[in-house]
């Protein structure tokens, strides 16, 4: 039996030496940067660098080496690899960076071919890397499908883009920045941001996913940070219940207005009959029942349950 490793066709191998090879990939119409594929010692990357007309202007080549320092520093199999900054002779200073053979989120999405495992998987995925962003005091501050690529091998998620991202050390370029229909209202009015900031993002993002993430989300981009999950592990606690599972409080407090609603009813209709004792020597039997017949106090009891859950406190 020939089992020797061998390639399947027998032809001279190609030449894949693609020296000087570059491609522009793409190009953002309101943004500043344009992005090429090249071959650097036959693996590929990327080389992000101002578009023409932005390149020697101070701010937007501090915003570019600011995106690189920020990058740079974030090691995480969810965020796009970040190898060097350097000046390329016809592109000016450029960051090189991991090449992504994928697809990104906000495409997937008008695809129609994200189903509600992937939307969990990949859901989950974003919280682990926006937990790690956050332990490294990085806020994303842009995040949105377009900023996420989903891997064809694997179906993995890449956060990518951080060119508004901030941090804390940083004490430059601090404005308010983002995408209007995912930005918390902090962010869009230049009050301070945190981790509930990218949370509100994630919220809008979780809404375009399917699984039944509503309700989460709803929490996610409340108005005020405060009213938000603390942070991603308690988002992540959240979608790692199963969807069915979410409505159980409510539907226990249903079926305990039922019970209780009959219990009362029955209490109504047939009374319990008194204990008489067997002798006039033999002490009554003292009753046990503890059963609460009181209509306020079973309303009370009620409210505050229906209060607990509508908190969520009770997931």
């Amino acid at each position: 039996m020939n089992d020797d490793s061998a390639f399947f066709v027998n032809a001279p191998l190609e030449n894949t030496d693609h020296a000087g090879f570059r491609e522009l990939i793409h190009s953002s119409d309101g943004g500043w940067t344009e992005l090429y594929r090249i071959d650097r010692s036959g693996k590929f990357r990327v080389l992000k660098a101002l578009k023409a007309q932005y390149r020697g202007e101070p701010m937007y080549e501090m915003l570019l080496r600011k995106e690189f320092e920020i990058g740079y520093n974030l090691q995480h199999p969810g965020i796009c690899e970040v190898y060097g900054y350097s000046q390329i002779p016809d592109l000016g200073n450029c960051i090189e960076m991991e090449w992504i053979d994928g697809i990104t989120l906000s495409d997937l999405i008008q695809s129609g071919r994200l189903s509600s495992g992937l939307s969990r998987k990949i859901a989950l995925q974003l919280c682990d890397v926006l937990s790690y962003l956050h332990s490294k005091q990085v806020i994303h501050r842009d995040l949105k499908p377009s900023n996420i690529m989903v891997t064809h091998n694997g179906r993995n998620v890449k956060l990518i883009d951080f060119g508004l991202s901030d941090t804390d050390s940083s004490s430059i370029l601090k404005s308010p920045a983002g995408t209007a229909s995912y930005a918390a209202p902090e962010l869009a009015n230049g009050s301070t941001v945190d981790a509930r900031t990218d949370i509100y993002s994630l919220g809008k993002i979780l809404l375009l996913l399917k699984g039944g993430f509503a309700r989460i989300a709803r929490k996610c981009t409340k108005t005020s940070p405060d009213d938000r999950y603390p942070d991603i592990e308690s988002v992540k606690e959240a979608i790692r219940i199963k969807p069915w599972l979410r409505s159980v409080p409510y539907v226990l407090v249903t079926v305990a207005a039922v019970i209780v609603w009959g219990l009362m009813n029955y209490t109504d209709n047939n009374p319990i009959p008194p204990v008489i004792p067997e002798t006039i020597d033999q002490p009554a039997e003292v009753s046990t029942d503890t059963t609460i017949s009181d209509p306020s106090v079973i309303d009370e009891l009620f409210r505050q349950a229906t209060d607990m859950v509508n908190s969520g406190n009770i997931r």
